[in-house]
């Protein structure tokens, strides 16, 4: 299966298969949540591939990620810090789905 490319080039993830990314710092206090609610959904939607991405490690990794945590589904943002776990279960779940109905048409 083909790989996405992030904006270096990097593998991001196979082309075709949901991807949500939580971008989170060291210095964040909110982004140990973050990592947490990563691991939660990343364990509950087998077909999501969840990749969390630590700026101060991967700053060139940030584009237009201004503010931390953020996730970010399929390159577009979905939240700008961090939802209840039923909000990010809810909203995924409705990603999810409408991702697989545009990949069947």
């Amino acid at each position: 299966m083909p790989k996405r490319l992030n904006a270096d080039n990097r593998e991001s993830g196979p082309v075709g298969v949901p991807l949500l990314q939580v971008y989170v710092a060291r210095h964040c206090p909110s982004c140990e949540e973050a990592r947490r609610l990563a691991r939660l959904v990343d364990s509950l939607f087998p077909t999501l591939t969840v990749h969390v991405i630590d700026l101060d490690e991967s700053p060139a990794d940030a584009v237009d990620v201004f503010a931390v945590p953020t996730y970010v589904f399929n390159g577009r943002v979905c939240f700008l810090g961090n939802p209840s776990e039923e909000e990010l279960c809810e909203v995924l779940g409705r990603l999810l789905e409408s991702s697989l109905e545009d990949a069947v048409e």
